[in-house]
């Protein structure tokens, strides 16, 4: 019996309720063992999406971890659920870097103080190893002895299994599997989805039959529509019920992402809902509750809760988080794909990249215009890319957002007039920041008296409006192209 194995069989003997570094550790293990699916045990991989931001991160986490909560109580042997990042190309060891703010909520998650947090280095902030913990499709691939490997491998197989075949998915923020690296013909061959909590808009893919189907838009975060679901299904446990050290941790790392993409409660329109505002008003209770057991218990005075240093804290570390990395970094740390078909059959791969810096700070950090439009180039045309269109969502200082549509391929001509028309519900407004920038955009898809491809840049006026709106749209266009 390997190590990872005889550690799976020793985890069964833990607490109900393990603490999340506990937890985190017991589900690696079972990752990369020998015995992660098999006649014995039955597992579903609860995945967020490729962009894996922190939304999808900790919805995965806390939707696993409580679902396997109420699976130990029946102790009926049902399907174990795994937390899986949607990384096929980062390995747990590099979270630290790549994303930041990953360990900042988790290291606030445990208890360190937001203050403390804050106080580190640029670019050690995320450092915590509770993140080597964690479970990424990388991991799972370079490891061979995990009998998850061989379903993310790209060994082209799209060969039918049987449903008894299939790794059973639970999707979490997303509704339609989406992997790089692998077809959608090939999932489909390889993964059946169970279940589903996602806010974005419903691309029909998900059986009625599946448990949950919770597809619900206008919400801000998709931990909101866990927590909510949790809750209603009465598998959240009370203080009273558990342990209330794991359940504070559990309720603090689920208020990361909810308070990072509402901006605190403070966004306008489906960026922050009441549903988002009543889960925050339940975990919160769950943490100053405990902060008032403790101060009973405690001579010394401990912090009381601050929510807006929580929301600072992890916000710094997501907005410093690009100062490190390359430009291929940038592009692949917030990025999503799709493929689509035009009207006349041609196949156009989309990605969109969703960045926290504005177009002015990327060249000055790719070291000028040329090197910018050659870094976007690389990675367009990368061999596991070759993107028809790639879309850039940016952020100025001043709270404006850009958005850069670019199209390398004849058969979406006419894309960026066409996205223009029919993008009124962003109120798209004339971008002119940067002329030099926009005379080698000119050059560049205008080589040689040749047009080949198409580029605009815009201001979006209505900043409440994200990647959930231009997603849809762009896919849109360029079917009907």
């Amino acid at each position: 019996m390997s190590q990872r194995t005889q550690a799976v069989a020793n985890s069964e003997e833990e607490p109900n309720m393990p603490s999340l570094r506990s937890y985190l550790s017991r589900m690696k293990n079972l990752a990369l063992s020998s015995n992660a699916n098999s006649s014995q045990r039955k597992t579903a991989l609860v995945m967020g999406n490729p962009s894996a931001d922190l939304d999808s991160f900790i919805s995965a986490v806390v939707t696993s971890y409580l679902y396997n909560l109420r699976r130990n109580a029946r102790q009926s042997g049902s399907r174990t659920y795994i937390p899986v990042l949607n990384l096929p190309a980062i390995r747990s060891s590099d979270l630290w870097r790549l994303r930041p703010e990953y360990g900042v909520a988790v290291r606030l998650a445990l208890g360190e103080p937001a203050d403390a947090v804050s106080q580190g280095e640029a670019g050690s902030q995320g450092k915590t190893s509770v993140l080597d913990e964690l479970v990424t499709i990388a991991d799972l691939k370079e490891n061979e002895e995990s009998s998850l490997q061989r379903f993310f491998l790209d060994s082209g197989d799209s060969e039918s299994r049987s449903e008894e075949g299939k790794q059973h998915l639970f999707l979490v923020d997303h509704n339609s599997p989406s992997i790089p690296g692998l077809s959608a013909e090939v999932i489909s061959s390889r993964f059946t989805v169970t279940g589903c909590i996602d806010h974005h808009v419903d691309e029909n893919y998900i059986s009625k039959d599946a448990k949950p189907r919770i597809i619900t838009t206008g919400i801000g975060s998709c931990t909101s529509l866990v927590v909510k679901h949790l809750r209603d299904q009465g598998m959240w446990p009370s203080p009273v019920q558990e342990e209330t050290q794991p359940l504070v941790e559990i309720s603090r790392l689920a208020l990361a992402p909810i308070l990072i993409d509402t901006s605190n409660l403070k966004a306008r329109g489906d960026k922050c809902s009441d549903i988002d505002r009543e889960v925050v008003k339940f975990l919160e209770s769950i943490i100053k509750s405990q902060s008032a057991e403790v101060t009973k218990s405690s001579t010394s005075s401990p912090s009381a809760w601050d929510g807006g240093a929580f929301h600072a804290s992890i916000s710094t570390a997501k907005s410093n988080s690009l100062d490190l990395l390359s430009m291929p970094e940038i592009f692949d740390r917030d990025y999503k794909v799709w493929t689509e078909k035009t009207s006349s059959g041609s196949e156009i791969n989309i990605g969109i990249s969703s960045l926290v810096r504005p177009l002015s700070w990327l060249i000055k950090h790719a070291g000028g215009i040329d090197e910018f439009l050659a870094s976007i180039s690389d990675f367009a045309n990368d061999l596991e890319r070759k993107l028809g269109v790639f879309c850039l969502l940016t952020r100025t200082g001043e709270g404006r957002k850009e958005v850069v549509v670019l199209s390398f391929d004849e058969a979406v001509k006419d894309l960026t007039a066409k996205f223009e028309d029919r993008g009124t519900e962003l109120q798209l407004k004339r971008w002119a920041e940067d002329r030099a920038l926009m005379d080698r955009l000119t050059q560049k898809f205008e080589e040689k008296g040749e047009r080949t491809g198409e580029w605009k840049i815009w201001f979006m006026g209505d900043t409440s409006k994200s990647r959930k709106q231009v997603g849809p749209l762009l896919r849109e266009v360029v079917r009907d192209l």
